[in-house]
């Protein structure tokens, strides 16, 4: 038995005919007849009494009726119900992000989307982008930005900024005077970096090998703050997104463009191909792009 069987029985039990109920239903009439013979050999009693010229329900039938008309009532409202919470504006979006996004745009891009859309919670975690893809993979992140080239295979994405580096010293240092400062000026230097999860680690790492020195690491961090701080005191030189340069005390810290070769953090929001994520996070990166699109890069 499914919903067909009784939509079918109800119909024929309203036009009391299997003729007009086919058509009705645009459906032949030996369709009807097969769906309610059916019915009746699965339930075990007849529903219809086929002795007299239009057919009548059995006193079982009748008794079959008004159940099979609750259920049916029930099904429909269940229908409607489920579209319409599907259509609702609310919701929780999981967000993954390293501590290097661009605070101020990303600020932004929060608060005007709580805004419009103030019954969606956003709970945000912060993490390496490499951790961030595992959580993207086993689903305990939604949405993800990360600061390299995404696989384009194993996500969606679209460009939250392209930013050039910049080299952030004491205004101690030897360096803080420059307008610029080539990569390989900074061989003899002590460096202060994101931990090893995060891909601008790598970044870094790889472009001093290529411009011929292995960096000297004193200390590795996940927080942002800390290494400021530990630059600001001149125990090593760090290098960060030029937007985050920008949000730093020049009375504290000095930024330098870096250059030869100039290496340009991007980062980029992503979702996993194959997975479905509900409404609140679809309305989520739909606003996003419209937002991004609206302001320079």
């Amino acid at each position: 038995m499914d919903f067909r069987h009784l939509k079918y029985f109800i119909e024929v039990a309203r036009q009391k005919s299997f003729t007009r109920a086919a058509e009705s239903l645009h459906v032949s009439q030996s369709a009807i007849s097969k769906m309610i013979k059916d019915l009746e050999e699965e339930l075990g009693f007849f529903l219809f009494n086929r002795s007299s010229k239009q057919i009548q329900l059995t006193d079982t039938g009748e008794t079959f009726l008004l159940h099979a008309q609750e259920v049916v009532t029930l099904f429909n409202n269940l229908s409607v119900e489920v579209e319409s919470a599907a259509k609702l504006d609310k919701g929780k979006v999981v967000i993954g992000l390293p501590p290097i996004t661009g605070s101020t745009r990303f600020a932004q891009l929060l608060g005007e989307f709580k805004k419009k859309y103030q019954q969606i919670d956003i709970a945000l975690f912060e993490y390496g982008s490499k951790t961030i893809e595992l959580g993207i993979q086993d689903g305990s992140i939604d949405i993800g930005i990360i600061c390299n080239i995404p696989d384009s295979n194993a996500y969606h994405s679209f460009a939250l900024s392209n930013d050039p580096l910049w080299v952030i010293a004491s205004p101690e240092h030897r360096i803080s005077c420059l307008n610029e400062v080539g990569l390989a000026e900074l061989s003899n230097e002590q460096f202060v970096m994101y931990r090893q999860d995060f891909s601008l680690h790598h970044a870094i790492v790889n472009n001093c090998i290529a411009v011929g020195f292995q960096p000297n690491i004193i200390f590795e961090t996940s927080q942002r703050e800390l290494m400021t701080q530990l630059v600001a005191t001149n125990l090593g030189v760090a290098i960060l997104p030029s937007k985050t340069c920008a949000e730093l005390d020049p009375k504290t810290i000095r930024a330098i463009p870096l250059v030869r070769p100039q290496i340009h953090h991007q980062m980029s929001i992503i979702w996993k191909r194959g997975r479905h994520l509900n409404r609140a996070a679809h309305l989520w990166i739909e606003f996003a792009q419209e937002f991004l699109s609206k302001i320079p890069s």
